[in-house]
């Protein structure tokens, strides 16, 4: 098993992993015939600034406390990176201020904040308070990856895989999973053994695919359990458990 390789200096946590399964609406998914390998989602918003790199997660928070970061005017304003990240989170989670929230990333990530550029690229990605813009998504997502945060780097390979916003190159996707997938994405870890499960871009491999289903799992990922129990089902022989 790889090591874990999570920052929490990104996270602006503990870098403890979440368990919390996300709400994103799906962007698509990966499957073939007997068994069936499932994709991660690539569109979770919003990532909140204590979560874990290795699962995007919501941030959950009262009424009370979304209030707080709503502006009364039709701006907010925000200090540092990691401040303009937390407040677009807040403001991601109402419907009428998507727009704000945006903002607020783009400030973020301006200011050199990883997690706020993946979140941008989010935005784009599902056009939830920008226009849909996949060249813009990438960019925003290659600007996270480039400074360490892991969930960039696998989000920009769901882009290479799908030819979103870029031609499409198997080669790239699979480079930029294994990259998240050793900084502790279990997204990124899942995403590569669905390559190898279905020899996509890479020469099929059961065994490769089962190992990161399994480091996956270990890390989370409801859907790197569901395939590693799918390619234990498929191939005893090849059968690996996480720690």
């Amino acid at each position: 098993m790889m090591p874990d390789t999570r920052n929490p200096a990104l996270s602006g946590g503990d870098g403890t992993a979440s368990k919390l399964t996300s709400t994103g609406p799906a962007e698509g998914a990966w499957s073939q015939s007997m068994p069936a390998w499932s994709a991660e989602n690539t569109s979770r918003l919003w990532l909140g600034a204590g979560a874990g790199l290795g699962v995007l997660a919501c941030l959950a928070l009262g009424a009370a406390a979304l209030q707080a970061f709503l502006p009364a005017g039709n701006d907010a304003t925000c200090s540092t990176g990691s401040d303009c990240n937390e407040r677009g989170v807040a403001l991601g989670q109402a419907p009428d201020a998507l727009a704000l929230a945006a903002r607020m990333f783009q400030r973020g990530c301006d200011q050199g904040h990883a997690a706020a550029c993946n979140n941008l690229g989010l935005a784009y990605q599902s056009g939830r308070g920008v226009a849909e813009d996949f060249e813009q998504a990438r960019t925003a997502f290659q600007r996270a990856c480039s400074e360490g945060f892991a969930e960039g780097c696998s989000n920009e390979g769901v882009l290479h895989e799908q030819g979103l916003g870029v031609p499409k190159n198997l080669g790239d996707a699979q480079r930029l999973y294994l990259q998240a997938c050793q900084r502790g994405s279990a997204l990124g870890c899942s995403n590569l053994g669905a390559l190898y499960a279905a020899g996509r871009g890479v020469e099929a491999d059961s065994g490769h695919a089962a190992r990161f289903f399994a480091e996956a799992c270990s890390r989370g990922s409801d859907v790197g359990c569901k395939n590693l129990f799918e390619s234990q089902h498929a191939d005893p022989k090849t059968a690996t458990s996480p720690e």
